[in-house]
């Protein structure tokens, strides 16, 4: 990641933000054996779903709390077989090239202040896959048209230096607690094909941030070559 310190690390797991749902749209291109990486897993509620539907589960985050909370979930959900756990970045998977069906990226772009760390995460979940394997995203858009994101787009653009970027704050302390992104369509869509995958499914929608404001978003499937 880059040099400065990543503010995920040793946050509480309760309050990372994990709002968006997880889109149905996933289970077209999953099939029974399919194994399943997710990455920056929060507390679970992503891991646990595919758990649910019989899946293979591999659930990674840097952050040890958010570990150990999606494996309380899974014990006290009783589930058969519980995700297999790891604490890992983004950027330097522990696993061998070629290892998984289906790589999960949600609300993870949105919180990479670097762009190259972004690119270097989709390398990443591109030489985990398997050929022809799939990769889904699911993060948040500009939405300019709301006059809060607007005036934060343009207040912190000075301090991100990138369009669409702007400064998160700590509730309780008031003060900077994260950069966060929202995208353009040509951006995701560059970053997918840029980096050998072939976009198979694009829509947009609506999200919910963790302060409860609605924003644009986007849910992805990119195709691995």
């Amino acid at each position: 990641m880059s040099k400065q310190k990543n503010p995920w690390i040793d946050v509480e797991g309760e309050d990372i933000p994990a709002t968006i749902k997880l889109d149905p749209i996933v289970f077209r291109y999953t099939h029974p054996d399919a194994r399943i990486l997710d990455v920056a897993c929060a507390t679970g509620n992503v891991s646990m779903e595919f758990v649910y539907h019989g899946f293979s589960v591999t659930s990674i985050d840097i952050n040890h709390n958010a570990l150990q909370k999606t494996a309380k979930a899974a014990i006290d959900n009783k589930v058969s077989i519980p995700p297999a756990f790891a604490r890992a970045t983004a950027v330097d998977l522990p696993f061998a090239d070629e290892s998984f069906d289906i790589v999960i990226l949600q609300a993870l772009l949105t919180i990479l202040v670097s762009k190259n760390d972004r690119i270097r995460v989709i390398r990443e979940a591109y030489r985990v896959l398997r050929p022809g394997a799939y990769l889904y995203i699911a993060d948040f858009a500009q939405t300019w048209h709301s006059k809060l994101y607007r005036e934060r787009y343009l207040r912190d653009l000075p301090v991100t230096e990138e369009e669409g970027s702007f400064l998160a704050y700590d509730e309780k302390t008031g003060e900077v607690a994260y950069t966060a992104h929202h995208f353009t369509e040509k951006e995701l869509v560059f970053l997918l094909i840029g980096n050998g995958f072939e976009v198979e499914f694009f829509k947009k929608d609506t999200f919910v941030t963790r302060t409860g404001n609605r924003v644009n978003g986007f849910v992805i499937i990119g195709k691995r070559s």
